[in-house]
């Protein structure tokens, strides 16, 4: 009775998980209009979409308009379709030249609004190169190493930067307060190090408290996770973790609205919270096995497990570009967690 009950209600939860329009059809209004999820190594939006948009991918090139918000994530970054609500993007190099009727935001080693962009609404963006040459209606706000503006750039409300070094053309135009930091580089022999003592040990509790989590983990379930094949989900999960993150909060509180589904919308919940914290982690076995195999250094799976996390852990420490990997890594972990758990629970059902 008891596998029966935990086969079921797993069943529902999943299928209202991943097949949101089963929700929409019992209700006479739908509540919650759910996005269009595209993943893959090569994904092309050329089709116009009437909705919200999640997308992950090698490369990602959105050619068509959207007429809600984009969250697009992935290496190669190209937007010249008009966007009719919030572009949320992040990759390695980002391009955006098309309309964004609300507000921008975007992190990446290279990020580029084209000259013919459009940007409605306000604009938050970090990199290590940034190029802003479009027509910006709200205020902009940056942190970079390097910043360039173009002639046709125009700001018409503040501007503020924080960079290393910035070429602003002489034609650019900016209508509202400009404020622009430059922070120099220092020699390390002159520098001062100083740093919060406070912050210094959390960060070591918190590495130690996922390192124990990680042993657990290695010791239950360490040859069953490193089954999953990397070069056919990485970014498939990166897509279902985008997804994953997002949806999930919107489920259980439509759930939670509903006093009958009240205790299954807590169990979404702490099933969420969990996978999120566990992420990382997982992550981190991904890593050191990747690590292991690149250098056929025969080591075991706590090893691996112990090289990973201290790795994301050090490349989380590099401005920009570790928030940007460690986001990655973030969202792969949890696109892994609940993809290995459809499969048990379906696995379950059929037994």
């Amino acid at each position: 009775m008891k596998k029966i009950f935990l086969t079921g209600l797993m069943l529902f939860l999943f299928t209202a998980l991943f097949t949101p329009a089963v929700l929409a059809q019992t209700k006479t209004k739908a509540l919650v209009k759910f996005p269009v999820f595209m993943a893959g190594e090569l994904q092309v939006v050329d089709k116009n979409i009437d909705g919200d948009l999640m997308v992950a991918g090698k490369q990602v090139k959105i050619t068509a308009d959207v007429k809600g918000d984009v969250y697009a994530a992935g290496q190669e970054i190209d937007i010249s379709g008009d966007i009719g609500g919030d572009l949320i993007v992040a990759g390695a190099r980002v391009t955006v030249s098309g309309k964004i009727s609300k507000n921008l935001i975007m992190a990446g080693g290279q990020v580029k609004v084209d000259d013919s962009a459009q940007i409605g609404g306000y604009v938050l963006t970090g990199g290590n190169m940034v190029d802003l040459s479009g027509n910006f209606s709200g205020p902009v706000r940056l942190g970079a190493q390097s910043l360039m503006m173009g002639n046709k750039t125009i700001i018409n409300g503040n501007f503020e930067a924080d960079v290393y070094k910035s070429e602003i053309a002489s034609d650019a135009k900016i209508v509202g307060e400009k404020n622009i930091r430059i922070h120099e580089v220092k020699k390390v022999e002159k520098q001062k190090v100083e740093f919060n003592k406070i912050g210094y040990v959390g960060k070591i509790v918190s590495f130690l408290s996922k390192l124990i989590v990680l042993l657990v983990l290695v010791k239950l379930f360490g040859e069953k996770i490193k089954k999953v094949n990397l070069k056919d989900s990485f970014w498939s999960a990166i897509g279902l973790g985008l997804v994953v993150l997002i949806v999930t909060p919107i489920l259980a509180l439509i759930l939670l609205g509903t006093m009958v589904a009240a205790p299954l919308s807590i169990i979404i919940l702490t099933t969420y919270f969990v996978g999120l914290y566990l992420s990382t982690i997982i992550s981190s076995i991904f890593v050191g096995n990747f690590i292991s195999e690149k250098t056929k250094l025969k080591t075991n799976n706590y090893v691996q497990g112990i090289v990973g996390l201290l790795l994301i852990s050090l490349i989380g420490l590099v401005p920009v570009v570790g928030g940007l990997v460690k986001l990655i890594i973030f969202l792969f972990g949890i696109g892994i967690i609940f993809k290995s758990l459809k499969i048990y629970f379906s696995k379950l059902a059929t037994n």
